[in-house]
């Protein structure tokens, strides 16, 4: 039920398109070349016309020698050589700013003459002439008279029989429907009221042919009294119907409001079909051949301009009340169905669209492209609309599980992310695909013929650059996407053996300035390209940039040699981020690399900031292993032999002390005695751990010696007074 309530004004509207303009001769191009015939025959026959039509041929002559300063042979010539065709051919290579120049040109050069395909004032002295011609025949104005005398009447008659049958059809209708009642109690009581909705046209019908076939009509008049009753038939029955048609929306749209749409909305819609019924009337053969060509040519002008102005009226009065009889009941959620999101999607910027049908309308019938009908045009556009919709949606929710399922079950690696990326890219490129397709096919129900218009020299000077561009956009996008999932990859996580492990400094270091790297070169070459083909000449602004680069290159040599040290220093990774160096007058924690500085950390909480340049040597403590020193000073006397099984004991019960073990890389080696003086005896050692944690180590050796010492007796040695600084005398 919710379907066939939301889709009414869809269906109505074609309803409407289709029996207002069943007789439109403008469907088949024979009726429009016959037409065109008919015109210049027209035009030949009478000597007026065709001198003026000599007049205008030979003025467009004589402009074209002025401007060219060529006679009419040298022109055909010149207009065959080889240069005229390669001026022809370059507007292929001047860019997408001359291809559309050139297109807006040539439509400024045609709009004048492609809604009547002559100028509005050559038209008006045609459409003058050809009326005053067929007054002029003999027994014509007062065939006329009797032909208006007749035709009001019946037209009056035709007019009372339709009102009293609506009133009467509309008062056997007027029960209400309340909400909540049955889908088959619906539609049962819709197709009763859309028979008595029907009785008006049937009727008018009935009685425009029971009135020619009683009264002196000749088969002409008989056609064009038939033909100009229709609109009005047309607009009362249109209205009955539209009104039918609402009470779908009864149930879940409450009477209250189907009851004012039909008040308001009903009428409007039924004077829009009898104005497009009246334009397609105005150019029937039968018409045009009364009242001329050309008048038949302007009249029909002016009520398809019309048509979708009052279509933009309707809209902008009824915005509201048409958007609450598509959208009520319906949201926006992603969890909803995706017809129901069409709907309530089309239901929020339904004005927009026609708006933009009204605009597209109008400037299709001015350049004279327009094949159609405005009702017909704009609801097989609304249906083309949502059926595009609905796909997109669709893609779009597969899209948003695709990701939900790899959220949940993460993989690491390149290949994974790049494959992630790339999927979207697709699904993004497949949703453009659909919506390109969509619009090129509206713009052909609105006879604009898009593939034509392509492979003319004016569309191709226009696709071709915009293709490019887009190619080119698309394909920098790829190698971005692909390279950054890459570098996002390559920073993450690896999983070794079940454990996951950090990413090495270097890497972590180089990795984030290769992206920025990549991205400003991918930038530069894509703008380069996109001002390529939009015409602007690119050769100047590389030239310059060069020029630029030199100058800058020779006032900034320190900046240069900056950047060149730092180069090579993360190249043979010197150093990272975390590493702990002395650089001779600083010292500390790298904190952050660029391409030209380093930051330090010094043991003050200092940020010192380095330029490469001026790093003549670098020591770095965070690199393969660290190594430890112990020394001992014993007084004289001490067991030596005993200390040094101590010292041997007290760096195995370090190596096996779960706190430490994970950071010694070898055990201690004893080195032994490593001086004899007056002040003792000093013993040494050295233990190698990993980087930095020596420190920790050696300060816990140091500990357990001290302790063991004191607990064996073995006395370390005192200062001498020499050693502490007292001067002694000889």
């Amino acid at each position: 039920m919710k379907i066939i309530a939301t889709a009414v004004l869809t269906v109505v509207l074609c309803a409407f398109a289709t029996m207002g303009l069943a007789q439109e001769p403008r469907q088949s191009p024979s009726s429009s070349d016959a037409r065109t015939i008919g015109d210049l025959i027209d035009v030949l026959k009478d000597d007026a016309l065709r001198q003026q039509l000599i007049g205008q041929l030979e003025q467009l002559r004589n402009e074209n020698q002025a401007t060219t300063g060529q006679t009419p042979a040298e022109a055909s010539k010149s207009a065959e050589s080889p240069a005229a065709a390669g001026e022809e051919d370059a507007v292929f290579n001047d860019g997408l700013v001359t291809g559309l120049s050139q297109w807006f040109g040539d439509l400024a050069q045609r709009l004048p003459t492609a809604a009547l395909g002559a100028p509005i004032d050559v038209k008006f002295n045609q459409a003058e002439v050809q009326v005053q011609r067929r007054l002029a025949a003999p027994g014509a104005v007062d065939d006329l008279k009797g032909f208006g005398s007749r035709s009001l009447v019946g037209w009056a008659v035709i007019t009372v029989a339709a009102l009293a049958v609506f009133l009467l059809a509309r008062r056997r209708i007027r029960t209400r429907v309340a909400r909540g009642t049955l889908k088959r109690s619906v539609v049962r009581d819709v197709a009763v009221r859309s028979l008595y909705a029907l009785l008006p046209l049937v009727v008018c019908i009935v009685v425009a042919l029971i009135w020619v076939a009683f009264l002196p009509y000749s088969d002409t008049g008989k056609a064009i009294f038939v033909l100009l009753a229709m609109p009005f038939a047309g607009a009362v029955a249109s209205a009955s119907l539209m009104s039918a048609l609402l009470v779908l929306l009864a149930p879940s749209k409450g009477w209250r409001l189907v009851s004012y749409a039909q008040r308001r909305l009903s009428p409007l819609v039924g004077a829009l079909v009898g104005l497009a019924s009246a334009g397609s009337a105005a150019i029937a053969p039968d018409i045009r051949s009364a009242i001329g060509p050309s008048t038949s040519d302007i009249i029909s002008l002016v009520f398809d301009i019309a048509v979708p102005i009052f279509a933009a009226v309707i809209i902008a009065l009824h915005r509201r009340t048409v958007r609450s009889l598509i959208v009520r009941g319906y949201s926006n959620d992603s969890e909803r169905p995706v017809f129901d999101r069409a709907i309530y999607w089309i239901g929020t910027h339904w004005q927009h669209f026609g708006f933009l049908f009204v605009t597209v309308n109008i400037g299709a019938r001015l350049f004279g492209a327009q094949s159609g009908s405005f009702l017909t045009q704009s609801s097989l556009s609304v249906a083309v609309i949502v059926v595009a919709f609905i796909a997109v949606a669709s893609i779009r929710r597969f899209e948003n599980k695709r990701i939900a399922t790899a959220n949940r079950r993460p993989q690491i690696g390149v290949r994974p992310v790049i494959l992630r990326r790339l999927s979207s890219i697709a699904y993004r490129t497949l949703q453009v695909i659909i919506i390109f397709y969509a619009a090129v096919f509206c713009l052909g129900l609105w006879g604009l013929d898009v593939g034509g218009w392509v492979s003319s020299p004016a569309g191709l000077s226009v696709i071709g650059p915009i293709l490019s561009i887009a190619l080119m956009m698309l394909v920098a996008w790829s190698l971005w996407v692909g390279l950054d999932a890459w570098i996002t990859a390559a920073l993450s996580q690896s999983q070794v053996g079940g454990t996951y492990r950090e990413r090495s400094a270097r890497v972590r270091t180089l990795l984030p300035l290769l992206r920025n790297v990549a991205f400003v070169v991918l930038t530069v070459l894509t703008v380069i390209g996109v001002l390529a083909n939009l015409g602007i000449n690119v050769a100047p602004l590389i030239a310059g940039a060069g020029v630029v680069g030199l100058a800058v290159g020779f006032g900034s040599q320190q900046l240069v040699q900056d950047v060149i040290t730092g180069l090579f220093i993360l190249l043979e990774d010197t150093l990272a981020i975390g590493d702990v160096i002395d650089t001779g007058d600083r010292a500390g924690t790298v904190e952050a690399l660029t391409i030209r500085t380093v930051k330090i950390r010094d043991g003050d909480g200092a940020l010192h900031t380095i330029p490469f340049s001026t790093v003549k040597a670098l020591k770095n403590s965070s690199r393969g292993f660290g190594v430890y020193t112990v020394a001992i000073t014993l007084a004289q006397g001490a067991d030596i032999g005993k200390a040094l099984d101590v010292f041997k004991d007290v760096g195995e019960e370090v190596r096996n002390d779960p706190k430490f073990a994970t950071n010694i890389v070898a055990p201690l080696d004893v080195w032994g005695v490593d001086q004899v003086g007056l002040d003792g005896i000093v013993i040494k050692g050295a233990i190698k751990t990993r980087p930095l944690q020596q420190y920790g180590v050696g300060r816990e050796i140091n500990r357990r010696m001290n302790v063991r010492l004191q607990e064996l007796g073995i006395p370390l040695a005192k200062r001498s007074a020499g050693w502490s600084g007292e001067k002694v005398m000889a």
